[in-house]
């Protein structure tokens, strides 16, 4: 006769509970339609508190949304976006971002408008080398519907740039 294991050795630790994951229910079987005594769908607070925490996630990400659509930080690009624009300001700060398969260099531009908003534009597909002519400090002027910019110098007179696209 042939004896087991279990016959002569009592375990030490109680077997462990299977492992579950919510909203899928148990994962290495057993009885899915007994709930768990410390299950959350039983306590009042938790059922109360769920939909104010999505409510609010929601609504973070709708502000978030919206702000960035309108927001003062966003880069103008491209011609029409340029041509729209108006601007009378300083230029506060200026860089360029070379693009590698061709080595394109775009300059871009951040100004500070006489209305004291800060404006970033990128002149990427712009053709007539415009950010070699400006520096930071410089005062541009650019009418709305134009591609005449006015940059006003130190020591220097005030140049009319004609941006080519």
């Amino acid at each position: 006769m042939e004896q087991t294991p279990e016959q002569h050795y009592r375990r030490v630790h109680k077997p462990r509970a299977k492992l579950k994951m919510p909203l899928i229910g148990n994962m290495l079987g057993g009885n899915s339609s007994q709930k768990p005594p410390s299950s959350r769908g039983d306590n009042p607070a938790y059922n109360k508190i769920t939909p104010f925490i999505i409510a609010i996630a929601v609504i973070a990400f709708g502000i978030d949304y919206f702000r960035t659509k309108n927001d003062t930080r966003r880069t103008y690009k491209g011609a029409e976006e340029v041509q729209a624009m108006a601007f009378n300001g300083k230029i506060m700060r200026k860089w360029y971002n070379v693009i590698p398969p061709n080595s394109e260099i775009e300059y871009v531009v951040e100004i500070f408008n006489d209305k004291k908003e800060k404006r970033i534009i990128s002149f990427k597909d712009e053709k007539s080398n415009f950010g070699d002519f400006i520096l930071p400090k410089n005062t541009i002027e650019k009418k709305e519907g134009s591609l005449d910019v006015t940059v006003k110098r130190y020591f220097k007179p005030d140049t009319t740039l004609k941006l080519k696209y």
